[in-house]
Parts: structure tokens; sequence; C-alpha cells
């Protein structure tokens, strides 16, 4: 049998390495979250948990004084036809932020796309692009539509890299509203399908004219369904 190439094996090494890299930045937020600092019900860590905790489940979304009440970045997450949970902004490094809540979830975020979680009963480990630069702020400038590949990797179904072929075109100007107030945004779509998983899906973006992913409609799992995403508070680093 032919020994793979130097190149090939190092492409594996870097793949394990950042997988790893990936599941210990996880491992170290869902850790912070159940540790003692973030248990007491006092501060504004204790409204963050309070709120978490209950999981609005008497609400079918966040309002506008529950937002207020956090001073930190925070998203409103919606699990396919679920109630809206707050999740907090943990780490913000090198264009991946990293949100987390007490119900010990994590998401990974890029560019308002979700590239891993942690806690799911289903998650996406990790994900890359093969082709270089993520289409979705090249399609909100409009054009035509733009193709790329992206790996995903899914540690439970053992499958690694596996090739999810998308295409990426803008819808237009649109409007959305989030806790009463409207935004001008472009809704773009990507249809992607992985022949490999036998599973294909459109993924939907809001983007302001900043650049901001102000709401989402994404799937992470061929088993898992799609989740919602709406940005309650920016990051300070957002354009």
């Amino acid at each position: 049998m032919a020994r793979p190439s130097i190149t090939s094996r190092a492409w594996a090494i870097r793949g394990r390495v950042r997988r790893s890299g990936a599941a210990l930045a996880l491992a170290s937020v869902l850790a912070l979250a159940g540790c003692d600092s973030l248990t007491s019900n006092t501060g504004d860590w204790g409204q963050v948990i309070s709120m978490a905790r209950d999981g609005f489940s008497h609400d079918s979304s966040i309002t506008l004084e529950q937002a207020a009440a956090v001073p930190y970045a925070s998203l409103g997450v919606r699990i396919g036809g679920g109630t809206q949970m707050l999740v907090v902004l943990a780490t913000d490094a090198g264009g991946d932020r990293m949100w987390t809540s007490k119900s010990k979830i994590a998401v990974t975020t890029r560019n308002g796309r979700i590239v891993s979680t942690a806690g799911l009963d289903r998650n996406l480990n990790w994900i890359t692009f093969g082709g270089g630069a993520d289409p979705i702020l090249g399609a909100a400038q409009g054009g035509p539509p733009r193709q790329s590949v992206r790996l995903a990797d899914y540690w439970d179904l053992n499958r690694y890299s596996m090739p999810l072929r998308c295409v990426t075109v803008s819808r237009g100007a649109d409007t959305i509203t989030i806790l009463g107030k409207s935004i001008a945004v472009t809704r773009i779509e990507e249809n992607c399908e992985s022949e490999a998983l036998d599973w294909s899906f459109t993924d939907t973006f809001w983007v302001g004219s900043s650049g901001l992913v102000w709401k989402s409609l994404q799937h992470v799992h061929p088993d898992f369904d799609p989740i919602e995403i709406e940005v309650l508070r920016p990051p300070a680093s957002a354009p």
C-alpha cells in the first residue's frame, strides 16, 4: 500500500489538532458555566442565570425588558419550534465568538455562521471552508450566486471533513423585527447538499448594511432541528 504523502499527512494532523482545540475550548466554557462564580444568583450574572435556568418556558420569545436586563452581548436561540432561549457571549477571539448559557449549551459563530456546537442532542463539531472566505458577506453585496464547499465534522456519526456543496444567493432587501425594532436587511439563502450524508437543506441569513448577521435559520446536523438565532445585543467588536 502506498504511503500517504507528506502533504496529506500534514492536513490530517492539522484537522485533528483543530478539532481537539475546538473541543477543549468548548469544554472550558461548559466548565465555566458550572463554576461557583456563575451559580450564585447575585449581580449581573445572577440575572443571566435565572433567565437561562427558567428557559423562558412561559414565553414564546425573549422580551425587551428581559434582554435589557442583561448587560452582555447576547443572542436569542430557538431550536425547531421550541421556546426562545438566551445565550451570552463567553469568548470573542480571532473572529470566533462562543456563546453559552447555564443550561450548558455552547454555540460558536463566525460572521454569524454556526461553526460548532456543544451540549445539544446532536452537535456540529467543527466546520471549515475548502474554498476560502465565507460567501455570506459577498452575497449580501449582490451579484450572481456563489458556489462554495464546506467541510463538516460529526463525531457522533464518525464522519469527518464531510463535504457540503452550497450555492449562496441574495434574495434582496427585507425587514425583520427584533425586540420591537425594525431592521433593514438583505436576505441571503444558501442551498446545500451532501451526497455522503444523504442530506440537503436551505439556510437563511438576514444581513444588515454593516455586515452584521442579525438573524439566521441554520441547519447544523442531519438528525437535528434547525436553529434560529437573533442578535439581541451585538458584541462590541461587531461591525
